[in-house]
């Protein structure tokens, strides 16, 4: 008898750590919904991304993208102002962002196409949303685009990348085996 209740008690504290982790995830994720999807993105750097210099307010216009690194060498990105107030966006109209080039579904190249208003993937044809958070609308892609931290210097218009919002695809960590962008 002993041994049954040795053993039930064995599986309630199992359950209740089980328990515990569930209500402590859920938690956290409801605190990112909650906490917007910029500061999401912020939080994603955390102090260990590095700010870059990326852009400069002049050199956007909408209908137009920049190019570029971050956070390492190769780990290519874009930034376009996309004319109007979108989710997570960054500026005097907040409609500043970023993402990466690389395609959530097996990292093929993943560009802007002005006429539909979204970033296509050029292998599999998956669609992302720009206007909101680089959500995957069409094809194989399994989630959203990783989405680029932006911080604006009002006094300069400089743009900085600081953090990103998801894993790149294809990487285990986004800063690891790569030489870093200045």
């Amino acid at each position: 008898m002993s041994d049954v209740k040795e053993k039930q008690s064995s599986n309630e504290t199992c359950m209740s750590r089980r328990k515990l982790l569930k209500t402590a995830g859920c938690v956290g994720a409801a605190a990112l919904v909650v906490g917007g999807l910029a500061d999401k993105a912020a939080a994603a750097g955390n102090g260990i991304y590095p700010q870059v210099k990326v852009a400069n307010l002049r050199d956007l216009q909408s209908g137009r993208t920049v190019k570029f690194d971050y956070p390492l060498i190769g780990r290519k990105n874009i930034i376009m102002d996309m004319g109007c107030n979108v989710e997570g966006g960054v500026g005097p109209d907040k409609s500043i962002v970023a993402y990466s080039m690389f395609c959530s579904h097996l990292g093929c190249g993943v560009d802007m196409d002005w006429e539909k208003g979204k970033m296509i993937c050029e292998c599999h044809q998956s669609v992302y949303d720009p206007k909101r958070s680089g959500r995957v609308v069409e094809g194989p892609a399994p989630g959203s685009l990783p989405m680029v931290a932006l911080n604006v210097d009002s006094s300069t218009g400089d743009i900085y990348a600081a953090g990103v919002a998801g894993l790149i695809y294809g990487l285990r960590n986004n800063l690891l085996d790569g030489e870093e962008v200045r």
